[in-house]
């Protein structure tokens, strides 16, 4: 199959966009729910709904196209040799960032929270400290490299899955299934905000059918490219019949509604009307937007570019550093007082460049850069 730059350019943006959802968290009053502070100036119900869309989709679209470059990688190899590469690549960066860069990110939360001893006994607190907090957004690398393991029996079959030619009406059919299933059964007993619970096999369904969306090569990719329009149409569709039902639940019971969003209702006592019909249409808005996301970079994206090699080395460290820089960045803007507008995009720009300064002062440490994701020059999602 011809080298598919669609893709590459596909997985700079989605990577890309977590910047300004992270961002986002900071200018909403329940934000102090994931971060524990946020921005003296808030931007209202506007930015909850962008958040609310772009979490309906963002986690399903990164592992879908990690599920898409894993078939490319097992082409390649296939091997025990192969396994102990790729998860060096995925552990070794997240492990390196949750004990040394993301306790900048820990310091600057308790800064926020008057919280915080001297850096030097804060590190060794964070090191030392056995609960979770020190993954912060690095459980992506890890539930990959689950995912992977998980998958492996599946990639002994590649060849097959490659030769085989199916509708790809039929492959996106049986993973949305499946991703359904994963909501309808796992979510009402325990809610996910990190790739846990119903999360974790819900997401497993993406990255397979990712593997199988890149099986099949040109098939399932020239489908959406044709069809991008309508299934960009056939998403937003969704999405409004997702936050309507949502809206609806809210005004009838807040805590039911909060519970109908996150999951783990049944252990509260509680029993959200639709709520079968929400978590499928969950599932199927996440496809939605997936499949129009691919298929807009098929139609639209299909070209080399200067700048496209080095974003493509760049996206992997980048996703490592910037979250640590966006805790740094908000707790910096929360000092002063501008209207949220020129604060936000400010910190859009300071994260973006600040984390592109790291990545550069990686890149030329040499074998350094693999700490944070970093690999040789002129590698791509498929090379």
């Amino acid at each position: 199959m011809d080298r598919r730059y669609e893709l590459d350019w596909l997985r700079v943006i989605l990577f890309a966009l977590l910047v300004p959802h992270h961002v986002a968290v900071g200018f909403v009053d329940w934000g102090t729910d994931v971060y524990r502070f946020v921005n003296n100036q808030l931007a209202g119900d506007g930015m909850t709904l962008y958040i609310y869309w772009s979490h309906s989709w963002r986690l399903p679209s990164l592992f879908m196209i990690a599920g898409i470059g894993t078939w490319f990688l097992t082409r390649r190899s296939l091997g025990p040799r192969f396994m102990s590469q790729r998860l060096l690549r995925l552990l070794g960066p997240a492990v390196f960032g949750a004990f040394f860069l993301n306790v900048f990110g820990g310091y600057a939360i308790a800064v926020m929270t008057d919280a915080a001893p001297g850096f030097p006994l804060f590190w060794w607190q964070w090191m030392t400290d056995p609960e979770p907090r020190q993954v912060q957004h690095l459980w992506f690398l890890f539930s990959l490299a689950i995912y992977t393991v998980l998958a492996w029996p599946i990639f002994l079959f590649g060849d097959r899955l490659g030769k085989a030619r199916l509708s790809p009406v039929l492959v996106v059919s049986v993973f949305f299934a499946l991703s359904a299933l994963a909501v309808v059964l796992f979510k009402p007993h325990a809610a996910a905000l990190a790739g846990d619970n119903y999360q974790f096999p819900y997401y497993l369904c993406f990255f397979v059918g990712g593997y199988m969306i890149g099986a099949q090569g040109a098939t399932v990719l020239d489908w959406s490219g044709r069809h991008a329009w309508w299934l960009a149409i056939l998403a937003v569709g969704l999405f409004l019949v997702k936050s309507t039902m949502l809206t609806l639940a809210l005004l009838e019971d807040i805590p039911t509604g909060q519970a109908l969003a996150a999951g783990g209702w049944r252990p509260l006592g509680l029993e959200p009307s639709n709520a079968t019909l929400f978590s499928i249409v969950e599932a199927a808005t996440a496809w939605g937007w997936c499949l129009a996301a691919l298929g807009l970079a098929v139609r639209y994206l299909h070209r080399p570019s200067a700048a496209l090699s080095r974003l493509n080395r760049a996206v992997f460290p980048v996703y490592v550093l910037h979250f640590p820089v966006t805790l740094i960045g908000l707790a910096l803007v929360a000092q002063i007082s501008l209207p949220w507008p020129v604060e936000f995009v400010g910190l859009l720009v300071f994260v973006y460049g600040a984390t592109w300064l790291l990545w550069r002062l990686f890149d030329r440490l040499g074998p350094m850069a693999a700490a944070v994701g970093g690999k040789t020059r002129g590698v791509g999602l498929q090379g």
